[in-house]
């Protein structure tokens, strides 16, 4: 959810793999900010669930980064395309590109869905129905990593296997948000689940290679 500048027409610069250097460093940039972004998220909701949830501060700030991630993505993913890109809205959806387009601005929506209720939820007890709901709407990011092809990308390569190994640290850590909510689950490592599947995220977009 992270690629941005495969399989776009090219540029200028030495090609890479089938894509310009100009072209994979922007694509690094997207995951090396995405992962810092995922080691913040999974920092401050750490020091939330050790703190009690005694300090506000750090549910907000949850929840700004969790919106400002998902902006960066919406917004910077795909930079041939709609919003940033010479082709405008309708034309995205006929670049030769635009099913990854389409796949990027869809799995976007999910950080900013976290984001959202993040501030919803701030004041309200994890229950097993909420757990659940989190945890589908998690499990969705994995999924769609598992599922998410590059035109210029199709075999298993190391970018593929990368993307495979982070989507199952995403299902990983929808698993445990369905933990949360299970009151009969008393596991001491439980609170620390999602928080350190956040930061091994993080760290996987942080030494991404291509």
């Amino acid at each position: 959810m992270t690629h941005g500048g495969h399989g776009s027409s090219p540029t200028t610069g030495v090609e890479h793999a089938g894509e310009t250097e100009e072209e994979l460093a922007y694509s690094l940039f997207m995951h090396h900010s995405s992962g810092v972004a995922l080691i913040l998220l999974g920092t401050l909701v750490l020091t939330d669930r050790v703190t009690s949830r005694r300090h506000g501060a750090f549910q907000i700030s949850v929840g700004i980064v969790w919106l400002l991630f998902g902006l960066h993505l919406f917004i910077r993913s795909d930079p041939e395309g709609w919003p940033i890109g010479p082709a405008g809205f309708l034309e995205s959806f006929s670049m030769p590109t635009a099913s990854e387009w389409i796949q990027h601005k869809v799995l976007s929506l999910i950080p900013i869905a976290l984001g959202v209720w993040a501030f919803l939820s701030r004041r309200v007890p994890m229950s097993a129905p909420m757990s659940y709901a989190l945890g589908g709407l998690l499990a969705l990011g994995g999924a769609g990593l598992l599922v998410h092809q590059h035109a210029d990308h199709q075999t298993l390569d190391i970018v593929n296997l990368q993307h495979r190994f982070m989507a199952l640290t995403a299902l990983f850590i929808a698993g445990s948000s369905v933990t949360d909510g299970l009151a009969h689950l008393t596991w001491k490592a439980k609170p620390f689940l999602v928080p350190s599947g956040l930061i091994v995220l993080g760290l996987q977009l942080v030494v991404y290679i291509e």
